[in-house]
């Protein structure tokens, strides 16, 4: 585990103790997902307590302990890993990535397995935060490595084999101010701002996003975030 993870392991094993499994059905997300989900076809990498497939039947990788025994008591099937992926080759019709590759010092090592793992024809559903510019005190606190270039993203999706089909681009851009304020309570006050942010995640999830075709990912570099749908060819 390089020190990226390491430092993700300690964050998320403190902060997912404060919060409660979300219902993968609370994402708006989901209506674009659930064509491409089958039972023991899908693996969602890095979910915490936050999966966005159904928990039953599904696979599951997360360093967080807490967050892997609640899905395997609810019935998921949970390896607790990192790169390289502990599954053979086109294991997978469906993997989901969200908020997980800008914690990853390797991104392109954790795509490149993503795709070997993946089918051919197999999707992949991502989101990151974009646009360096909007780096804020709560990035550092919350382990992020990097926010994402559009160019970057593309290529780097590009390389490991994946063709960007279709994306949202997100506002997930925070003014100085409040990253100081919301990075400070992650880090120093967790069970407040957990419980602040469990009000908050419902109206937060379900909020509905303009999907376009890809691949320029120019306007989600300046909204300030994204989520995609690749295919691997």
């Amino acid at each position: 585990m390089d020190s990226a993870g390491e430092n993700n392991q300690a964050i998320y094993d403190d902060l997912w103790r404060h919060y409660e499994l979300f219902p993968h059905d609370g994402w708006s997300t989901w209506a674009e997902i659930a064509p491409h989900y089958r039972p023991g076809r899908t693996l969602e990498i890095g979910p915490g307590k936050f999966p966005h497939v159904p928990i039953a039947g599904s696979h599951f990788a997360d360093l967080s302990r807490a967050a892997l025994d609640e899905l395997r008591q609810r019935g998921g099937l949970c390896v607790r890993a990192t790169t390289p992926l502990p599954y053979p080759d086109a294991s997978f019709d469906l993997v989901c990535l969200f908020e997980v590759l800008e914690h990853v010092e390797e991104d392109e090592q954790l795509l490149v397995e993503v795709a070997r793992v993946l089918a051919p024809g197999g999707r992949l559903f991502f989101s990151c935060p974009m646009n360096p510019a909007y780096w804020t005190y709560y990035d550092q606190v919350v382990g992020h490595v990097r926010r994402y270039r559009a160019e970057e993203l593309r290529d780097k999706l590009q390389r490991a084999g994946f063709q960007v089909e279709r994306f949202c681009a997100r506002h997930d851009r925070m003014d100085g101010w409040f990253g100081a304020v919301f990075g400070f309570g992650t880090r120093y006050l967790s069970a407040l701002t957990a419980r602040i942010v469990r009000h908050y995640l419902p109206k937060v999830a379900a909020l509905p996003w303009t999907w376009q075709p890809g691949p320029d990912l120019n306007e989600a570099e300046q909204r300030g975030g994204i989520t995609g749908c690749a295919r691997k060819p």
